[in-house]
Protein backbone atom coordinates (compact mmCIF):
# COMPACT_ATOMS: atom_id res chain seq x y z
CA UNK A 1 0.00 0.00 0.00
CA UNK A 2 1.37 3.40 -0.98
CA UNK A 3 2.19 5.94 1.73
CA UNK A 4 2.50 9.72 1.67
CA UNK A 5 4.63 11.33 4.36
CA UNK A 6 3.23 14.49 5.97
CA UNK A 7 5.94 15.05 8.61
CA UNK A 8 9.28 13.34 9.13
CA UNK A 9 11.85 14.08 11.83
CA UNK A 10 15.36 12.70 12.23
CA UNK A 11 17.17 12.66 15.56
CA UNK A 12 20.58 11.92 13.99
CA UNK A 13 20.33 14.68 11.37
CA UNK A 14 18.50 17.10 13.69
CA UNK A 15 16.15 17.98 10.83
CA UNK A 16 12.50 17.65 9.99
CA UNK A 17 10.53 17.64 6.75
CA UNK A 18 7.01 18.83 5.98
CA UNK A 19 5.41 17.74 2.71
CA UNK A 20 4.03 20.88 1.05
CA UNK A 21 1.33 18.78 -0.64
CA UNK A 22 -0.42 19.03 2.74
CA UNK A 23 -0.22 22.80 3.08
CA UNK A 24 -4.02 22.86 3.30
CA UNK A 25 -4.01 21.20 6.72
CA UNK A 26 -5.21 23.50 9.48
CA UNK A 27 -2.32 25.42 11.06
CA UNK A 28 -2.89 24.04 14.56
CA UNK A 29 -2.87 20.46 13.25
CA UNK A 30 0.39 21.11 11.40
CA UNK A 31 1.94 22.52 14.57
CA UNK A 32 0.75 19.54 16.64
CA UNK A 33 2.12 17.07 14.09
CA UNK A 34 5.44 18.89 13.92
CA UNK A 35 5.83 18.89 17.70
CA UNK A 36 4.85 15.22 17.92
CA UNK A 37 7.33 14.15 15.23
CA UNK A 38 10.24 16.13 16.57
CA UNK A 39 9.71 15.26 20.23
CA UNK A 40 9.19 11.57 19.52
CA UNK A 41 12.26 11.38 17.26
CA UNK A 42 14.24 12.81 20.18
CA UNK A 43 12.67 10.43 22.72
CA UNK A 44 13.35 7.30 20.67
CA UNK A 45 16.66 8.59 19.27
CA UNK A 46 15.63 7.64 15.74
CA UNK A 47 13.47 8.74 12.83
CA UNK A 48 9.76 9.35 13.18
CA UNK A 49 7.12 9.99 10.53
CA UNK A 50 3.40 10.57 10.25
CA UNK A 51 1.52 10.33 7.00
CA UNK A 52 -1.34 8.76 5.08
CA UNK A 53 -1.92 5.48 3.32
CA UNK A 54 -3.65 5.99 -0.02
CA UNK A 55 -6.85 4.80 1.67
CA UNK A 56 -6.74 7.92 3.86
CA UNK A 57 -5.82 6.11 7.06
CA UNK A 58 -3.09 7.72 9.13
CA UNK A 59 0.15 5.85 9.71
CA UNK A 60 2.76 6.50 12.38
CA UNK A 61 6.19 5.02 11.96
CA UNK A 62 9.44 4.96 13.92
CA UNK A 63 12.75 3.76 12.48
CA UNK A 64 16.22 3.18 13.75
CA UNK A 65 18.90 5.46 12.40
CA UNK A 66 22.64 5.19 12.94
CA UNK A 67 22.41 5.82 16.68
CA UNK A 68 22.89 2.60 18.63
CA UNK A 69 20.77 3.89 21.48
CA UNK A 70 17.52 3.54 19.47
CA UNK A 71 14.83 2.04 21.68
CA UNK A 72 12.57 -0.18 19.56
CA UNK A 73 10.29 -1.17 22.44
CA UNK A 74 10.10 2.42 23.65
CA UNK A 75 9.25 3.52 20.11
CA UNK A 76 6.28 1.16 19.95
CA UNK A 77 5.08 2.34 23.34
CA UNK A 78 5.40 6.00 22.31
CA UNK A 79 3.42 5.34 19.13
CA UNK A 80 0.61 3.63 21.07
CA UNK A 81 0.60 6.46 23.61
CA UNK A 82 0.37 9.07 20.84
CA UNK A 83 -2.43 7.16 19.10
CA UNK A 84 -4.38 7.00 22.35
CA UNK A 85 -3.81 10.59 23.48
CA UNK A 86 -4.43 12.11 20.05
CA UNK A 87 -7.17 9.77 18.83
CA UNK A 88 -9.53 12.62 17.91
CA UNK A 89 -6.80 14.43 15.96
CA UNK A 90 -6.00 11.30 13.95
CA UNK A 91 -9.69 10.72 13.22
CA UNK A 92 -9.95 14.34 12.05
CA UNK A 93 -6.85 13.88 9.87
CA UNK A 94 -8.37 10.81 8.25
CA UNK A 95 -11.58 12.72 7.54
CA UNK A 96 -9.60 15.72 6.18
CA UNK A 97 -7.65 13.45 3.83
CA UNK A 98 -10.76 11.76 2.52
CA UNK A 99 -12.48 15.10 1.89
CA UNK A 100 -9.55 16.98 0.34
CA UNK A 101 -7.18 14.34 -1.06
CA UNK A 102 -9.03 11.05 -1.43
CA UNK A 103 -10.31 9.40 -4.59
CA UNK A 104 -13.92 10.21 -3.74
CA UNK A 105 -13.20 13.71 -2.38
CA UNK A 106 -15.42 15.50 -4.89
CA UNK A 107 -18.34 13.24 -4.04
CA UNK A 108 -17.82 13.79 -0.30
CA UNK A 109 -17.62 17.57 -0.76
CA UNK A 110 -20.88 17.51 -2.72
CA UNK A 111 -22.58 15.47 0.02
CA UNK A 112 -21.37 17.89 2.67
CA UNK A 113 -22.67 20.88 0.73
CA UNK A 114 -26.04 19.18 0.22
CA UNK A 115 -26.35 18.44 3.92
CA UNK A 116 -25.75 22.12 4.76
CA UNK A 117 -28.64 23.28 2.58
Amino acid sequence: MEKEVVFYASYCNQKYFFNNDFEGLPTEIKKDLQVACISLAEKIRGAFSIGFYESGDVYIEAKEEIDLSYDEIGAELEIKKLQTEEKEMFEALTLWYRIFKGEDSEELKAQLLESRE
